[in-house]
């Protein structure tokens, strides 16, 4: 029984609408919203693997819509179905709406006819009042030290400073407008609960170079003739001083805008930087698959051949071909779901596949050896 709510002989009650903030609120929102959408138009469809993302795309009329709890973005070429829209959805919810986006989930976004740009140097500004940080003239050009070593400190001894607070504020910018911080970002963030004062002292460095660095803004532009889908993947080796695992960076260029970022420590221990950087592959691999799912498989728009970035010739190969010897043969099942994948794409498009040339000239540079793969 809620607080402030006295029935004799019950103890019970059934719930028929939800209070603004209850738990089951957000979930009785999205089922209403999405069966006011749909009551709309029935060919406007749901994308089953992102639930709030709607569309229809047809000669005459194409339409998109993303929902997030009650803010909602349409981008449309139809003014009539948009309007017809907005005036359906009226009668049964009252909306406001604005032609111009200016700010979204905190991100500010500056349009034209041909870009877009994604920052959030408000939020930036905010942060840098609230912890009282960057007050000395020194320009950080950098998010971190180069080679910076951390250690784990006192769990039971934590000194009293905000760090949680600043390290989860720098992440939430840091996966949205700014992937140059979020290798920095991530590092922090595996010691939440056993930071020292160097741990504060190099969040804060995050901090002051973000902010003399607001000019920096994710830009996208229409780029047609740039591949429908790039993924640029990337791993160092033991990097990690206390259990000496890598770690794994993934990027993926949508017609060479970003899309999604993101740098993670593996969870096992690679034996080889051939290793390291094939568990990178797969990582990036299954982020290219969303975007595979959502774009060619729900709105039947082709974005493959995926061209993969791979600057290890073993990677690559292993990769590409399943053979088994004693490098590869300890390598956990899952993370040769990279191989299915490519495997299955030429069975079906029966595309050729084009590897670089591998040479043991003693002219062979490096550069050469740091020739890209291009796997379909």
């Amino acid at each position: 029984m809620p607080e402030g709510l006295k029935l004799q002989r019950s103890t019970i009650v059934k719930l028929i609408k939800s209070p603004y903030e209850l738990k089951q609120a957000a979930r009785d929102w999205y089922e209403l919203s999405d069966q006011i959408i749909r009551s709309f138009d029935p060919e406007l469809r749901r994308i089953e693997t992102e639930p709030c993302v709607y569309y229809k795309l047809t000669d005459g009329c194409k339409f998109i819509l993303s929902v997030h709890v009650d803010d909602y973005i349409m981008g449309y070429e139809d003014e009539r179905y948009f309007e017809a829209f907005i005036a359906h959805f009226q009668k049964t919810i009252q909306m406001t709406f604005k032609r111009e986006i200016d700010f979204m989930l905190q991100i500010k976004l500056e349009c034209t006819d041909n870009s877009v740009s994604l920052s959030q140097n408000r939020q930036i500004e905010s942060l840098k009042r609230k912890f009282n940080v960057c007050d000395s003239k020194r320009v950080f050009t950098t998010p971190m030290e180069t080679k910076l070593k951390l250690t784990k400190g006192d769990a039971n001894n934590l000194p009293d400073i905000p760090y949680r607070e600043l390290v989860c504020s720098l992440l939430f910018i840091a996966r949205y407008t700014r992937p140059d911080i979020l290798f920095a970002v991530t590092l922090l963030c595996r010691f939440l609960t056993n930071y020292t004062e160097v741990h504060w002292k190099a969040a804060r460095r995050v901090l002051c170079y973000t902010a003399s660095t607001t000019d920096r803004v994710l830009f996208y532009t229409r780029n047609l003739k740039a591949p429908a889908l790039e993924l640029y993947t990337d791993s160092d080796w033991g990097s990690d001083q206390i259990d000496g695992r890598s770690t794994s960076g993934v990027l993926l260029l949508l017609y060479g805008n970003p899309v999604t970022w993101s740098t993670e420590k593996q969870t096992t221990v690679a034996l080889s930087t051939s290793e390291a950087e094939y568990i990178a592959i797969t990582s990036g691999f299954k982020e290219a698959k969303y975007f595979i799912n959502l774009m060619q498989v729900e709105m039947k728009l082709r974005v493959t051949p995926i061209r993969s970035r791979v600057d290890n010739i073993g990677a690559g190969y292993m990769a590409v071909q399943s053979v088994t010897n004693k490098r590869t043969k300890h390598i956990n099942l899952s993370y040769h779901y990279v191989r299915e994948e490519i495997s299955e794409f030429l069975k079906w498009n029966m595309l050729p596949l084009r590897q670089p040339p591998v040479t043991s000239s003693p002219n062979h540079s490096i550069e050469d050896s740091l020739k890209s793969i291009e796997i379909p």
